[in-house]
């Protein structure tokens, strides 16, 4: 066996650590958007979110928010005097006290045709029910659905296609 044992920890080890270099590769440059919304009403997954994407490069700047509608007004102020800060990726939780994801849908879309073709909702939440799923799709901010935990993975795969249309993150899809 070599440098392995019989169970082949080192050699998990050692894959493990190619994944992570070669992770590192894929979004050494990435850089996708100036600025990511991340709205979830719990800190915790906000937290680790952010770090994600900034470890990942995914964008340069990230503002989070615990409830939609904070967010929101954040937004209109944004969209009113600093177009060039608007968010270019908005990921969005489902379930929150409050305003829901659902409702905070329903007033972004009614912004600006010009603001819109420039934001890419993605759902982040943990929801596997298909109801949400062909929900989210009926809206056409809504690139993407993502079940919880995001990783660098998918934020690739984000930054590698350009989002004109709906599709299903592969942890959704493995879920259902």
């Amino acid at each position: 066996m070599g440098r392995f044992d019989q169970n082949g920890k080192k050699r998990l080890k050692l894959k493990a650590g190619f994944e992570t270099a070669f992770e590192k590769k894929l979004t050494a440059k990435m850089n996708t958007c100036n600025h990511a919304f991340l709205i979830d009403d719990d800190e915790m997954t906000n937290m680790i979110n952010a770090q994600v994407i900034h470890l990942s490069q995914f964008a340069t700047k990230v503002s989070t928010f615990n409830s939609a509608g904070e967010a929101l007004a954040n937004l209109i102020e944004i969209e009113k005097s600093e177009m060039n800060q608007f968010p270019a990726f908005i990921f969005l939780d489902i379930a929150m006290p409050g305003m829901d994801g659902w409702e905070f849908l329903d007033v972004l879309i009614k912004l600006p045709e010009s603001i819109l073709q420039k934001c890419n909702v993605v759902m982040v939440t943990s929801s596997i029910n298909l109801f949400d799923i062909k929900k989210a799709k009926r809206y056409s901010v809504v690139k993407d659905y993502i079940i919880k935990p995001m990783d660098s993975k998918m934020l690739t795969a984000l930054s590698s296609v350009k989002h004109e249309h709906f599709s299903i993150s592969q942890s959704a899809v493995n879920a259902i």
